[in-house]
């Protein structure tokens, strides 16, 4: 008999540890629906050369808003990051900069990442780039 009472007790405590957490998920915000935060990277190619200035520039958005917030660069080789280069703000949700490749990166695939935070997220932006001498 004293099996039987646990498993009864184990079967509420189950009900009310579901019901608990079915309230917690209703009660919290979907992740998609808290922001819509878009965020674009512009460049002129996917070759920059060596030691000449290669700009770019990102537009960030929220529900068509332009919003602010920083940037900083990683640099992927075979998906791992090899380099960053520390972040900087903007406002009204553009930003431009420009960037000089080094020698030592010609011939490299690599993946340019500009990371974009915000107050509302962050996001990846990558772009491929095989740099020329």
């Amino acid at each position: 008999m004293r099996f039987r009472e646990h498993r009864v007790h184990a079967r509420s405590t189950l009900s009310v540890l579901a019901a608990g957490l079915t309230a917690l998920a209703l009660a919290l915000p979907a992740p998609a629906a808290a922001a819509s935060l878009t965020a674009h990277l512009q460049a002129p190619n996917h070759s920059p050369v060596v030691g000449k200035k290669w700009y770019i520039t990102v537009t960030v958005t929220d529900n068509g808003k332009k919003i602010g917030g920083s940037v900083r660069y990683e640099f992927l080789f075979a998906g791992m990051v090899v380099s960053t280069q520390p972040g900087h703000s903007f406002k009204a949700g553009v930003y431009h900069d420009w960037l000089l490749f080094p020698k030592k990166s010609v011939g490299y695939p690599l993946t340019l990442r500009v990371v974009v935070k915000t107050s509302d997220g962050t996001a990846n932006l990558d772009w491929k780039v095989n740099v020329k001498a």
